[in-house]
């Protein structure tokens, strides 16, 4: 399968390192003009990807086109761009559902929406896909945790849902300057907490998820230094506000005009 990408910002690289790194190579790689400094990197690095002169020399090779511009420039990057009915569509786009997709890239009409976060550029983290294409799921097997959702009207949900990772930077970038003000040098401290947040993960990812709830108790003993931590927190409002902080985004954030001109 050749597939094409109109956009080649961080993600787009992200997705297509993964890709790159797979032991078996499924087909050539067609790279848009646009974001001339990736773009050519990604062309001279690997031998199976191609910069392309122009959005319509990209749509016209390709058998699958990953739309990954921002949604702010995608109706005008797509008004002069002609699909075929036989493409599959493959969008990154935040907050347009596939079938107002499907509507900009007629007369092609398979077309998935996928959240692709940064750190599938190692292999890890979830993928969603909805709805399943089988040709886009064959695409992007191996890059993380694949997850087929049916429903578009939720799909916002998910996007939302993955809002938090500043701020879980900027919580694990506390911790660390809390230590180096203690005493513990900088890299150390690093250390010791980024391993200790991946330990975490790991010990959540493979408890059921039925018990997921069961885990801050396990973590913490009566009186223990846990207890303290995440007792203040919560009378401080925090896990409040952060569930707050998504309901605003979920309810008004605007990331593409639905009227082009607007």
């Amino acid at each position: 399968m050749i597939i094409g990408f109109l956009g080649v910002g961080t993600i787009s690289t992200a997705v297509i390192r993964a890709m790159s790194d797979r032991p078996v190579q499924g087909g050539s790689i067609l790279l848009s003009p646009r974001s001339e400094h990736m773009s050519t990197q990604l062309a001279a690095e690997f031998p199976h990807c191609r910069r392309m002169a122009s959005n319509q020399e990209v749509v016209d090779e390709s058998d699958m086109v990953v739309l990954a511009m921002r949604p702010q420039q995608l109706d005008e990057a797509l008004s002069s761009v002609r699909f075929r009915d036989d493409q599959v569509v493959a969008s990154f786009i935040a907050g347009t559902p596939p079938s107002q997709i499907a509507a900009l890239v007629s007369p092609a009409s398979r077309v998935a929406q996928l959240i692709p976060l940064p750190a599938i550029e190692l292999g890890r983290g979830p993928l969603l896909i909805c709805p399943a294409v089988a040709e886009v799921e064959r695409a992007f097997e191996g890059l993380g945790d694949v997850i087929v959702w049916e429903d578009e009207s939720l799909i916002r949900v998910f996007s939302c849902a993955s809002a938090f990772m500043s701020t879980y930077y900027e919580l694990q970038n506390t911790i660390i300057g809390w230590m180096s003000t203690r005493g513990i040098d900088e890299d150390t401290a690093a250390r010791y907490i980024l391993s200790e947040l991946e330990g975490l993960a790991a010990v959540g990812k493979a408890t059921p998820v039925e018990r997921l709830g069961d885990l801050p108790g396990e973590h913490q003993t009566r009186g223990g230094l846990n207890e303290r931590v995440r007792r203040t927190l919560g009378e401080q409002g925090w896990f409040g506000d952060l569930a707050s902080a998504l309901d605003d985004v979920y309810d008004n954030a605007v990331l593409r005009s639905p009227d082009p001109t607007g």
